[in-house]
């Protein structure tokens, strides 16, 4: 019989969660576009996936410049796939990267 590694082991809706200290080293973090068709949004020529690793003394954060560009190079690659025939509906999640706004915008 096969060992269960607790920390790969699913876990019933009545158990309750335990957060896990992070371990040593770099974070490493994805930001990619997912569609319900496609899967990833990639083509032949490239992909809106972002991959680098997260901390003061690696490749930063992940800043709405960031996500700025990323959306870019989705649009890019959703004109190119649907050759301009259709619209794509981008949406985030409230992350603080996602809550950026223009420098001259008023704030109530």
């Amino acid at each position: 019989m096969p060992m269960i590694d607790e920390k790969t082991a699913g876990n019933h809706s009545s158990d309750k969660a335990t957060p896990e200290q992070k371990g040593e080293g770099p974070s490493l973090m994805i930001s990619d576009m997912v569609t319900l068709d496609w899967g990833r949004l990639k083509d032949d020529e490239e992909e809106a996936c972002i991959i680098f690793k997260a901390g003061k003394n690696q490749d930063g954060y992940f800043s709405a410049e960031d996500l700025l560009v990323q959306v870019e190079w989705a649009i890019d690659i959703f004109e190119r796939k649907t050759n301009g025939f259709a619209t794509g509906l981008f949406m985030f999640d409230n992350a603080p990267s996602h809550q950026k706004c223009a420098p001259d915008v008023v704030s109530a």
